[in-house]
């Protein structure tokens, strides 16, 4: 039901209700009621709330024409980003590889970028944010004045404004020229980066790094404006929005002073999984299909997504009804590929079962937070030993036809969670106990360079210092060692510690999930994946940016801010258990 009433200045006669059952999903069947003074509205409106729905909502847009032009607005700029991320997506996975290509799609991004920018940048939608932040303050004080409390009901319009309005001051910081700049950085550097991985040659790599962190430095400077901001925080603020530096580093150290002991622990434990279960010739035609049936499975809904191949596993968002994943495989080992492809799943998953308003709010809330969403699937899912109770058949089916290999549930789920201390090279194949260490090495790494403490030609160096202090291993070439990772060249400075944080919510969510759902293991052993999927729903997925920051999520859904302890307790008991250590 719509109640709708003319807008008037005089607060005594102001007042537009709208009862709707959601923001994003309208009532068209309830008829239109035109009320005419604000008590009579207030107390009919109450009386035709409790009858036509148990939880109503208020609505600025048909009060306010100013707040319906901005969303307008706003849907022009989603929508050329998305089709900016269609020619993305080409440009990672289906486009020809020369640098003619590559100099080409990054024209085509530019342009789009630039469009984007200054339609984002128009003066008149920061005009809008004003005129309709005044319109949300008058109609909440005229419907109180009338005795209806709204501020519950209004919170979602608050809450768009307030996104918009950050995102509106971010955007204007950036000139036009900038944004394009940046664009065909991203296009150019990319190029490099694969070309280099793939030569291991960081030297032929190098200038175009340098740029990413120079452009990179250019912007957060100009976001900061005048603030008291260190840059590096800044471009923390891009990922992990309204989580404090100092709040990380609280957390990092945490689990760092728990996690080393440990691993020194279980690294000389004589109770050593076998890792052979992971070893063979696995065709690659044979490994898709696994991981399509498993992330099928798990709720990945392929309906409205793809499932490709890619450099470096990733998932991209069209739109909630167009969300695409990739991974990568080798045939000497299959569980990296499936490991990509759920942790992808994951990410997609969240992506998919978001609100379908097309605008900020109704986006991931942090990197952080996606990061759980996949590390709750591959790792509390697709690492426990129900997962494989279930999926050793499936396993069975596509690698033992000739009998060649043949293993057990249990010594797959050995083999999966086994520590290979001599090949901990790359982040994304590194077990749990080492991946925080990884994150960490990167993190310090990018914050040098950023205050201007490294040089990037110096970065190989440090990374094979750090590999050696953390890992006692020794890179045997950059192309394992600093060119392993897209993030620098795609200017995400300041991504990496969103993986560790999300490491950590994901053990905390599903310390919470297996409290509300004790048959959290049965269902996974039966491949009963929908009611888990559902309770991420309510808990996150549906929420988008609706919280400010991921310990504000946490605090409401679960009950507290995030928790390094279920993060340690969750690695130890498993790993204890495993290597039988005490």
């Amino acid at each position: 039901m719509i109640i709708s009433l003319t807008k008037q200045r005089n607060a005594t006669r102001l007042i537009a209700l709208y009862c709707l059952s959601s923001v994003t999903a309208f009532s068209p069947q309830r008829s239109l009621l035109l009320l005419s003074s604000a008590s009579s509205t207030a107390k009919q409106c109450l009386k035709m709330t409790t009858m036509a729905t148990a939880s109503p909502s208020l609505t600025l847009e048909q009060h306010s024409p100013s707040y319906k032009q901005l969303l307008d607005k706003l849907l022009t700029v989603t929508h050329i980003n998305r089709a900016s991320s269609v020619l993305n997506y080409d440009r990672q996975v289906f486009m020809p590889s020369s640098e003619r290509t590559a100099a080409a799609r990054g024209k085509q991004l530019a342009v789009l970028a630039s469009i984007a920018h200054e339609k984002a940048t128009d003066p008149e939608i920061g005009e809008l944010i004003e005129r309709a932040t005044r319109d949300l303050q008058d109609l909440a004080a005229s419907c109180e004045a009338s005795g209806v409390t709204v501020e519950q009901h209004l919170a979602t319009a608050k809450r768009v404004l307030e996104i918009e309005r950050k995102a509106f001051l971010k955007a204007t910081c950036i000139p036009v020229e900038l944004a394009g700049r940046k664009a065909a950085l991203e296009a150019s550097a990319y190029s490099a980066w694969v070309k280099a991985r793939t030569n291991n040659d960081f030297a032929s790599f190098a200038p175009a790094l340098k740029d990413c962190f120079d452009t990179a430095k250019e912007i957060a400077a100009l976001q900061r404006r005048d603030r008291d901001v260190g840059l590096y925080s800044q471009m923390l603020d891009e990922f992990e929005m309204g989580m404090q530096e100092a709040r990380i580093d609280q957390l990092f150290q945490e689990v760092q002073a728990a996690l080393v002991p440990f691993i020194a622990k279980i690294r000389s434990s004589p109770n050593q999984p076998s890792l052979q279960p992971l070893k063979g010739s696995f065709p690659v035609d044979a490994q898709k299909e696994v991981c399509r049936k498993i992330v099928k499975a798990i709720g990945f809904d392929e309906t409205h997504g793809r499932i490709d191949v890619s450099v470096h596993p990733f998932t991209m968002s069209l739109s909630n009804a167009d969300v695409r994943i990739t991974s990568r495989f080798s045939e000497n080992e299959w569980y990296q590929g499936l490991a990509g492809s759920i942790h992808e799943a994951g990410h997609a998953m969240y992506e998919q079962n978001l609100l379908d308003s097309d605008l900020t709010l109704d986006t991931a809330l942090s990197m952080g937070v996606h990061e759980s969403q996949s590390l709750f699937w591959e790792r509390h899912v697709g690492l426990s030993r129900p997962f494989y109770r279930w999926a050793q058949p499936i396993l069975m089916e596509a690698f033992g036809k000739d009998h060649e290999y043949s293993y057990s549930a249990e010594e797959i789920y050995q083999a999966v969670n086994g520590v290979d201390f001599a090949n901990n090279f790359i982040r994304v194949e590194a077990d749990e106990l080492n991946y925080p260490l990884h994150v960490i090495l990167r993190y310090n790494i990018e914050r040098e360079v950023v205050a201007g403490e490294l040089d990037v030609n110096d970065i190989p160096a440090r990374w094979n210092k750090d590999m050696k202090e953390f890992f006692d291993v020794d890179v045997p070439d950059d192309t394992r060692g600093c060119l392993q990772d897209i993030h620098w060249s795609c200017l995400a400075i300041g991504y990496f510690p969103t993986y560790l944080l999300g490491s950590m919510m994901a053990a905390q969510l599903a310390h919470y999930c297996k409290k509300d759902l004790p048959e959290f293991d049965s269902m996974i052993e039966k491949g009963e994946f929908t009611t888990i999927r559902k309770w991420l729903t309510e808990k996150v997925h549906r929420h988008g940016k609706r919280y400010s920051s991921l310990d504000d999520l946490l605090m409401a859904e679960v009950g507290e801010q995030l928790n390094s302890k279920y993060f340690i307790e969750y690695l130890t008991e498993k790993y204890s258990d495993l290597y039988k250590v005490e």
